[in-house]
């Protein structure tokens, strides 16, 4: 169980009702929580109001508000606030490199743009969609069925990611569209509603369906008509040759803090 007991606050701000606030022990333990958790570019941190430290902690607010861009949070940790308790908690969001990663169902493409980055519960739910998509392409038949591609996550950072408005915070992905034999395992990228004779509409839709089952999505953005009416996805200006899924937070597992 994950354990994160502090004497005060930790970030900005100052000491509220007389509460300890960036005492050198609390610092150092939110620091070396969020290390763990994946978010390493803060591991030499010794200040409280540091600000990539000051960052981490907001990114991981935005990550549990369900921000899609690192526009929220106070980039402080309340002693048993909300913050405090979504760190000590055993399915806080952790901080993925999907570079080079692949597993049943799925592989990651070449991230162009460097945004590589993830939230653990983005990457468990690849996984388990992957699964998904795999056990209903056998049970249906579709054979040579292409794996989801994982092509635009999140900077390794947070924020601004080159190329997109939202993918900040690393509950957005974007997902190439499946190509049919010979050239299931070509990272091309098809353009347009026509597709041309290689996309792999069967292999698509179970794709779909595998994300909606198993990704506790709160969007998925592709334009094909057939899929809207389906109910499988929803139009977004600019999403006519990817899926972009977005997923909701977890329920909080509650953790040790004290």
């Amino acid at each position: 169980m994950a354990v994160l007991r502090l004497s005060g606050s930790v970030g900005t701000g100052s000491s509220k009702k007389g509460i300890p606030h960036n005492e050198t022990a609390d610092i150092t333990k939110v620091r070396d929580r969020l290390v763990e958790l994946g978010y390493t570019g803060i591991s030499g941190v010794t200040n409280g109001k540091d600000k990539k430290f000051v960052k981490t902690i907001k990114l991981v607010q935005c990550i549990f508000k369900a921000h899609s861009k690192l526009d929220t949070g106070d980039g402080r940790v309340d002693l048993h606030g909300t913050t405090h308790k979504w760190l000590a908690a055993q399915n806080a969001p952790g901080w993925v490199n999907m570079t080079g990663k692949a597993g049943i169902g799925w592989k990651s493409a070449k991230f162009d743009h460097g945004n590589s980055w993830t939230t653990s519960w983005m990457h468990n739910r690849i996984c388990a969609a992957g699964i998904w998509y795999r056990g209903k392409a056998f049970m249906q038949g579709v054979s040579d069925a292409p794996p989801l591609w994982i092509r635009d996550c999140s900077p390794e950072f947070g924020g601004k990611a080159r190329g997109h408005k939202s993918h900040q915070t690393g509950i957005d992905v974007d997902m190439r569209l499946p190509l049919l034999p010979p050239d299931t395992n070509s990272f091309d990228q098809l353009k347009g509603y026509d597709y041309d004779k290689r996309f792999y509409r069967a292999a698509a839709l179970l794709q779909v369906e595998a994300i909606k089952l198993a990704m506790n999505t709160k969007y998925i953005f592709f334009n094909d008509p057939e899929f809207i009416k389906k109910r499988l996805s929803t139009r977004q200006k600019n999403h006519s040759e990817h899926y972009h899924i977005r997923i909701k937070p977890p329920a909080r597992i509650e953790g040790m803090y004290m």
